[in-house]
């Protein structure tokens, strides 16, 4: 996500806060030092920083149950508005995503438990009287747990509650269309939480549909997109045309082939069999320690991915996200027919992002 700078990792997942969440900190110190001096600013800034954790909490349960099912999470950014929690796939199984989205409100809810027990025997009042403020900081992480919970499970794509409802509609529906059902009832909650918002002048509140609103649209582009990956194969946006070399060749004629064409990486190729890749950093590596007299083989690596022609190119973007490639050969009953590079592969995703799956329906295949 831009503007959001990493802090940290745990488990392999990225921890990013984005730039606003600072200047939501700072607005609040300066809001309440300057109304009820330094302290108050100080506990207001606590307050949110400690919400935040649980927010954080909140994604680290979506992340364990999503790692529980095999999927991927990349990292998880903490916003103004709530955290976001990246999945390398988007669950498909009606199941699994409403375990994955009930993950996070059933932290809210057990913090809930574990701050209001003690509170409950110390002051009971505040368990009966919502309250968020600098000045309590125990009630108010109660109140903010399950408040972040409740909220969490309103029906509204893409909140966790969106996700449950696309996940049930999804059993007597195909996936983009339940996705789309989804956000259109989260945008029609979304228009009436800014207008509440508007009408009893809370800004914040405002700000929160407007972001479920657009964050819905977002979402659904994204499904539509995957769907589209998912029926677009290899074999139709492969490059045909490209250069390869023989593992008997020198890091000279590497060099030279790669002056000569916009290829970066070479499939090494033996008697029409793929036996290694020459990468970018592995030829320019080899030619500056051991010359241009060195072999491609010498070079190479012996250790690559390979797809077939009618892998479809949502899994193609897995490996290169997922395992850092740059190039997959393309192989056909053990024979290299084409390779795909990242670029090529970027290309193809933009054109379905720009013109959407239904004006490309002469690459698909039912």
């Amino acid at each position: 996500m831009r503007w959001a700078f990493r802090i940290g990792s745990i488990a392999g997942i990225s921890i990013r806060i984005h730039f606003t969440f600072i200047f939501l900190l700072v607005l609040l110190f300066s809001v309440g030092g300057l109304a009820d001096g330094l302290w108050s600013g100080l506990r207001s800034v606590l307050l949110i920083v400690l919400v935040f954790f649980c927010v954080f909490l909140h994604e680290l349960g979506h992340s364990y149950v999503s790692h529980r099912f095999g999927y991927r999470v990349r990292s998880i950014t903490l916003l103004p508005i709530g955290g976001l929690a990246l999945l390398d796939e988007i669950p498909r199984e009606p199941r699994q995503e409403i375990l994955i989205s009930l993950a996070g409100p059933a932290v809210n809810f057990s913090l809930s438990v574990l701050l209001g027990l003690p509170l409950f025997f110390a002051n009971p009042e505040f368990i009966f009287r919502p309250l968020i403020s600098g000045d309590a900081l125990w009630a108010s992480l109660f109140w903010a747990n399950m408040y972040l919970g409740l909220f969490n499970l309103v029906p509204a794509y893409p909140l966790d509650g969106g996700r449950i409802l696309r996940a049930v509609m999804a059993r007597r529906m195909s996936f983009v269309e339940a996705t789309r059902n989804a956000v259109s009832v989260g945008q029609v909650l979304s228009v009436g939480l800014m207008l509440y918002g508007l009408a009893v002048q809370y800004p914040w509140v405002t700000v929160v549909g407007l972001f479920v609103f657009w964050a819905g649209m977002a979402e659904e582009r994204l499904a539509v997109l995957q769907s589209a990956m998912e029926k677009i194969y290899l074999e139709e946006i492969m490059l045909t045309e490209f250069q390869s070399l023989k593992p008997s060749d020198s890091l000279f004629d590497a060099v030279d082939r790669a002056m000569h064409s916009l290829q970066d990486d070479f499939p090494v190729v033996s008697e029409g069999r793929v036996v290694g890749v020459l990468t970018r950093g592995a030829l320019l590596s080899a030619f500056g320690s051991s010359g241009w007299k060195s072999s491609v083989q010498a070079a190479m690596s012996t250790r690559f991915e390979a797809a077939q022609p009618q892998d479809n190119i949502a899994s193609a973007f897995q490996w290169f996200t997922n395992r850092r490639v740059s190039m997959v050969p393309v192989v056909d009953g053990g024979r290299l027919v084409g390779i795909v590079t990242l670029q090529n592969l970027l290309h193809s995703i933009q054109l379905l992002s720009r013109k959407g799956a239904a004006e490309l329906n002469y690459l698909r295949r039912d």
